[in-house]
């Protein structure tokens, strides 16, 4: 039995009283989701929340996202109590991203990680040629609506793109991704 079938999160969500909203992907296209939260007595949210204008207790998702809900939720929701311990912006998403592991086998967080806008590190370096540099620069040029635009990005020559053409997918181009 997959003990990750017993995760919850949209009803951790709203037994914390926050409203899981959906949101125009093109509002939230550099963010993917974001939070402004109040959870044990302190309000919680990145600088991001500001700029979006997100209101108390709302976890707002791209609509683009809504068939990984259970997935972003859960990290949202892990980043949130990594914030209240105490965590800076970076690190709590950091945590959140090892919590998310629990996933590890499931074919679709395995296909959500696969997304070149969410694709962590760990996951584009496996791409032959794809080291920490381009990564870096594949990360600070995100989102990508198309793969091709990776054409674009310094260093990724034509034998990286098909590799990553191969290994990744953009939620911006519709249910263009591998089935799991």
């Amino acid at each position: 039995m997959n003990l990750t079938n017993n995760i919850k999160p949209r009803k951790e969500a709203e037994r914390l009283g926050f409203d899981v909203i959906y949101i125009e992907p093109k509002k939230i296209e550099k963010y993917n989701a974001c939070y402004r939260v109040e959870y044990r007595g302190q309000k919680i949210y990145p600088p991001a929340a500001d700029e979006l204008g997100i209101p108390l207790n709302e976890i707002w998702i791209s609509e683009r996202l809504k068939e990984f809900e259970k997935y972003i939720l859960y990290h949202e929701l892990q980043e949130i109590k990594h914030r209240a311990s105490g965590l800076d912006v970076r690190t709590a998403h950091e945590k959140a991203l090892e919590d998310e592991k629990i996933f590890q086998g499931d074919p679709k967080w395995e296909e959500l990680k696969r997304e070149i806008n969410l694709a962590p590190e760990e996951v584009l370096t496996e791409v032959k040629g794809v080291g920490e540099e381009i990564f870096e620069i594949i990360m600070k040029n995100r989102p990508y609506h198309t793969l091709e635009e990776l054409h674009e990005v310094p260093l990724v020559g034509p034998n990286i793109y098909k590799r990553l053409k191969e290994e990744t997918w953009s939620m911006y181009q519709g249910s263009t991704h591998k089935d799991s």
